[in-house]
């Protein structure tokens, strides 16, 4: 599982817990990017986006891009908003 620790004890860490969310809730065909820290806003951001879409100039309308303090916090944002996405709703 990318960016996951392996539980020593057994359960599942909380990134491993965040991770399964967030796989569970891709809409079919999304590509989700692993999380990459922003040092100099102390921040975390992965970005999710749908293939079959064709950019126009570079912009697509079926992407979606989380933004937390925490890998953990961003992981479990991004499943919240994929999740919608799945549903046919919009992210909020």
């Amino acid at each position: 599982m990318i960016g996951a620790s392996v539980p020593t004890n057994g359960r599942m860490s909380e990134l491993e817990d965040a991770w399964s969310a967030l796989l569970a809730g891709v809409p079919a065909g999304w590509y989700v990017g692993k999380p990459s820290h922003h040092l100099e806003r102390d921040e975390w951001l992965p970005y999710a986006f749908d293939p079959s879409e064709r950019a126009v100039a570079g912009v697509r309308s079926r992407e979606w891009t989380a933004v937390a303090a925490t890998e953990v916090g961003v992981v479990r944002g991004m499943a919240r908003c994929l999740r919608a996405v799945s549903q046919g709703r919009a992210p909020k």
